[in-house]
């Protein structure tokens, strides 16, 4: 399979899946329960409310560290369809693992290794498999969607778009390739674009989110207040304890970039 978008192997989108993976978890468990012979997770027990928290921490931290290896691997090497995939079963055997360990020192009744391990396989399979299904569509129909509107086959950025205020009305109309960057104030965004080589701005009073989903494509946040044209910068400082990047318009100060978007940003300007 070819490269997958770098936008599923950004920081981001990776630990908002294992957070969906352990909602989705809680949820699939307590369905499953009644047709399992080995369930034994609990918060009435002391006991088990242990084996059940240290199951979850063990998990959790697991698969965190395994998407700060995934991260690492992308760059290094760019996985495909066929990697996610492998890499991603490797994922579930580990699991199954801490959870037959974790299980056989909980359960006080003899429990057969044979038998417990392939029901730890299968009920661990699904309980990631479902998540993965879902955060991968997206992320790759996403990250599609952001490489096509940044590929050098796309127009000029002639296209007119239009920003909306909260309660849905028009309030700015402009070209895209004059949108600079939006800072978020409050119940306002103050939008900064450039007409005639001079730099204004306008206030809107709504929200970041509904500049991004307005300009979906066009513009993406690299700051829990600020949002950018990828296409207007010219630098980015990418070291660990200074983040910022510099647009190409003169007389703009350099817009700070949070550590939770340095990938996401990394990955648009190698585009």
């Amino acid at each position: 399979m070819n490269k997958l978008p770098d936008y599923m192997f950004t920081r981001k989108f990776l630990f908002l899946t294992v957070l969906f993976i352990v909602a989705f978890s809680i949820l699939f468990l307590q369905l499953y329960s009644p047709f399992s012979s080995t369930y034994w997770f609990t918060l009435r027990e002391s006991y088990k409310l242990l084996g059940t928290v240290t199951m979850y921490a063990f998990s959790v931290l697991f698969l965190i560290s395994s998407k700060v290896l995934l991260m690492d691997l992308n760059r290094r090497y760019g996985i495909g369809g066929w990697g996610l995939l492998f890499y991603s079963l490797a994922e579930v055997l580990i699991v199954s693992i801490i959870y037959t360990a974790i299980t056989l020192l909980v359960r006080q009744d003899s429990v057969s290794l044979i038998k417990l391990f392939p029901r730890a396989i299968f009920c661990i399979f699904l309980i990631l498999l479902i998540p993965y299904i879902i955060a991968y569509l997206y992320g790759y129909a996403h990250g599609l969607k952001m490489q096509s509107v940044i590929s050098p086959a796309k127009p000029n950025g002639t296209f007119v778009v239009s920003i909306h205020d909260i309660k849905g009305n028009i309030k700015l109309s402009l070209r895209i390739m004059d949108i600079l960057y939006a800072v978020s104030e409050d119940n306002y965004v103050k939008v900064f674009y450039e007409q005639d080589g001079v730099v204004h701005n306008t206030m809107i009073r709504t929200t970041a989110k509904n500049i991004e989903d307005d300009l979906e494509g066009y513009i993406t946040r690299c700051h829990r207040s600020y949002l950018i044209n990828i296409a207007k910068v010219k630098f980015f400082n990418n070291d660990r304890d200074n983040l910022y990047v510099i647009l190409d318009q003169e007389g703009i100060n350099p817009i700070p970039v949070s550590r939770s978007y340095r990938d996401s940003i990394a990955a648009l300007l190698s585009k």
